[in-house]
């Protein structure tokens, strides 16, 4: 008869886990990307807990070219939850470039291989 062995199994956390992942951006849009000078802009951007736990604060700002057009921080998010951003701009002739920034200052601390979608992909708008 063969003697059964008696596992020990335990939970690793690795040096980058899942669980690390504390918010990401899942939205961010610019309408019209082609609006004539003096039209109204809407940047909208989607930020979501990722996270198990309740946020006490979670800073963001959206961008245009290279300064922060709008910034702000959501209080209480729960875990699981959304919250969405909107700000229109007047547009103005030229190549505009928008992006949006979640935890810009990684108050949250994630670690730098999770912070990658905090930044959604930049949209550029031209105006003509």
């Amino acid at each position: 008869m063969k003697k059964r062995r008696k596992f020990d199994i335990r939970i690793v956390n690795t040096i980058h886990s899942k669980n690390e992942d504390i918010i990401r951006v899942t939205d961010f849009k610019v309408t019209p990307v082609a609006p004539q000078k003096g039209r109204q802009v809407l940047i909208k951007m989607t930020i979501k807990n990722v996270s198990s736990k309740l946020l006490k604060s979670v800073p963001w700002q959206i961008n245009h070219n290279e300064c922060i057009l709008v910034h702000g921080s959501r209080c209480r998010l729960p875990a699981g939850d959304s919250f969405k951003i909107s700000v229109t701009w007047t547009a103005a002739p030229g190549k505009h470039f928008f992006y949006g920034d979640a935890d810009p200052g990684n108050t949250l601390k994630e670690p730098k291989i999770k912070q990658y979608n905090n930044l959604p992909q930049g949209i550029d708008v031209k105006v003509k």
